[in-house]
């Protein structure tokens, strides 16, 4: 499970750096799908649940949507800072 806590802080520390980087509300879009689209990072890894055991699955997955909630405040955070500049 370290494994992908690792992963994920990895993944949402790179994503916030690039969120906080982004001068605009498009580049903003990009790093959103980049992380959060259909073939997004975390997308990825939330894909990826079915090859774990089943007991591992249920953690595995609210750890992976906690990193998705953290990147969707982000970035909201930071296109509204944008709008209103």
């Amino acid at each position: 499970m370290s494994d992908l806590a690792d992963t994920l802080k990895a993944i949402v520390d790179t994503a916030t750096a690039a969120v906080e980087a982004t001068t605009d509300v498009p580049g903003l879009d990009q790093v959103r799908v980049q992380f959060l689209g259909k073939k997004g990072q975390l997308t990825g890894l939330l894909k990826g649940l079915g090859k774990l055991p089943a007991e591992e699955r249920p953690a595995a997955g609210a750890e992976i949507n906690q990193a998705k909630r953290v990147l969707d405040d982000a970035i909201g955070t930071r296109k509204d800072t944008l709008e209103s500049s």
